[in-house]
């Protein structure tokens, strides 16, 4: 990517954060321009084609930003995959990043912490019932056990800032709890869930829990910031208020980055 422009990142909500802080991490990424598309959020309910006007929308509001952008959402990220295979319309992007391209880049990493094991995909509904994840799994390891779960109402909790409560716990649902605890690892298929590791590894303190968006620096080229980067974060929708974002994103990414 050009080292003079920001990357673009963009989600239906606050777990684009997630991707960002593993870009930090990485040092792959100075500045970067963030994208809440909440006026969007429940994206997989939408029609193919609604889907696809959201994906040319997206990368033409990058094109405004950067020649890079990261497609931060899996709903999105697996549609987009299906529709390179049969859409006329091109980006002029130099580089798409999209959380397919992390999971794919992840299987490979961690081939070896991934083989003989029992991995769980923990995604929302659409991304769970959806091949491309298992299917890139048994591709790179023959043999592999795969399961999937649907945890839309824990996406949907975190992506509005719903707080846990003692009659209303983070971790209420039997389904999701039983698959976990009968994991070997579980792969967070959700940018919102990387947002509550901490919660997640101190409930399953024997599941190995992996972030495919903690490989999308793998993917991209700029060298290491030497100094705090930069953020923009843009809100759009009435389902959270830009400055709750911002606060969060604060918080949770500490003082890796100026935030404005």
């Amino acid at each position: 990517m050009n080292a003079s422009m920001p990357v673009f990142i963009i989600d239906t909500c606050i777990g684009g954060l997630s991707v960002i802080r593993s870009l930090h991490a990485s040092g792959r990424v100075d500045d970067a321009v963030f994208v809440a598309d909440y006026a969007v959020n429940p994206l997989g309910i939408k029609s193919t084609a609604e889907i696809a006007d959201v994906v040319r929308r997206w990368l033409t509001m990058a094109e405004q930003y950067s020649d890079t952008a990261v497609i931060a959402c899996n709903t999105l990220s697996v549609h987009y995959q299906q529709l390179q295979k049969t859409a006329t319309w091109r980006s002029g992007l130099r580089q798409i990043v999209s959380m397919v391209d992390c999971f794919s880049t992840m299987v490979n990493s961690e081939a070896d912490r991934l083989t003989d094991q029992n991995v769980l995909i923990i995604g929302t509904a659409f991304t769970a019932g959806q091949p491309v994840y298992a299917d890139l799994l048994k591709e790179a390891l023959p043999g592999i056990q795969v399961e999937t779960v649907a945890a839309t109402d824990l996406e949907r909790r975190i992506a509005r800032f719903k707080p846990a409560t003692d009659a209303d716990p983070l971790f209420s649902d039997p389904g999701l709890i039983n698959a976990i605890e009968t994991a070997d690892v579980a792969i967070l298929a959700c940018t919102c869930f990387p947002l509550i590791r901490t919660e997640l590894e101190s409930r399953f303190p024997d599941v190995l829990f992996l972030d495919p968006g903690e490989y999308c620096g793998d993917l991209l080229t700029q060298g290491a910031p030497r100094r705090p980067t930069n953020l923009q974060i843009r809100v759009t929708g009435d389902v959270v208020a830009p400055t709750r974002v911002s606060e969060f994103a604060q918080a949770y990414l500490g003082d890796s980055c100026v935030i404005s």
